[in-house]
């Protein structure tokens, strides 16, 4: 399988500091990758650079081939339009209502849009994650699960080859995981990329078709979720065993409706 994203000999600093260390890796297209670690290893630094949200200091990132850094405009243009970013504190404008938020990559990639195609799908994305209030309010009259929500619809709304996840289960509720579950279920039957940061047991039982695990900057282990899962650790291999126990139980040979 070729790579979406390869990064060669990677190394991002902060103030001295080498957050990721001559860091290698591919994720495969068209496959689910997910990033685990311990606080601070560089999980989310290495997530915004693959996604050429940070820039190296040394090393190469490349998309489908092409390094990130030398792309032409056109190019550059092409990749942002193939790719979207869910982030971890939900990143919207604070000052622009909710539905301004989620016009913004149709503003950008498709700005002859008809209005009332993009409020479709506006409202469409919206309604698809579980945001059922109103799109005039601002980023602030929101919870921080629904912030998050509208971030994860945002990274949906331009149906992206490669979609980068950071932490997205985080601040939203269980039915609101559930959704996103099946929602990533259905990517993946698409055929689309998923780089994804977490630590949710039902993203590795359910979603993730390899784990690359980041120690000190530096990927320690890349492999198939089956074979990575259970050096990953004693507790969240347990949770993971426990999801895959319940989801047999239910849509094992012999359960009736």
């Amino acid at each position: 399988m070729s790579a979406a994203i390869e990064l060669t000999e990677v190394t991002v600093a902060h103030a001295d500091y080498e957050i990721l260390r001559e860091l290698s890796v591919a994720f495969p297209e068209r496959e689910s990758t997910l990033i685990v670690g311990k606080a601070g290893s560089g999980k989310s630094t290495l997530l915004k650079t693959a996604a050429g949200l940070m820039l190296p200091e040394h090393g190469r990132v490349q998309f489908r081939g092409k390094d990130l850094a030398r792309m032409s405009r056109a190019e550059d243009l092409a990749f942002r339009r193939a790719s979207s970013f869910a982030f971890q504190d939900a990143a919207l404008w604070s000052n622009q209502t909710i539905y301004n938020n989620l016009s913004l990559p149709l503003d950008i990639h498709e700005g002859s849009l008809p209005k009332a195609e993009s409020d479709r799908r506006i409202l469409e994305a919206a309604r698809r994650v579980g945001y059922l209030e109103g799109l005039g309010f601002r980023p602030a009259d929101l919870s921080a699960g629904e912030q998050k929500l509208i971030s994860i619809a945002r990274a949906l709304l331009l149906d992206p080859d490669l979609l980068f996840m950071d932490e997205p289960t985080a601040s939203i509720d269980d039915d609101s995981v559930d959704r996103l579950i099946g929602i990533l279920k259905e990517l993946k039957a698409a055929g689309k990329t998923l780089l994804i940061v977490s630590h949710d047991a039902r993203f590795i039982a359910e979603i993730a078709d390899n784990i690359c695990v980041i120690a000190g900057g530096r990927v320690s282990q890349f492999g198939s979720a089956e074979t990575v899962a259970p050096m990953v650790g004693g507790e969240l291999h347990k949770r993971v065993r426990a999801v895959r126990s319940r989801e047999a139980s239910i849509d094992g040979p012999g359960v009736g409706p």
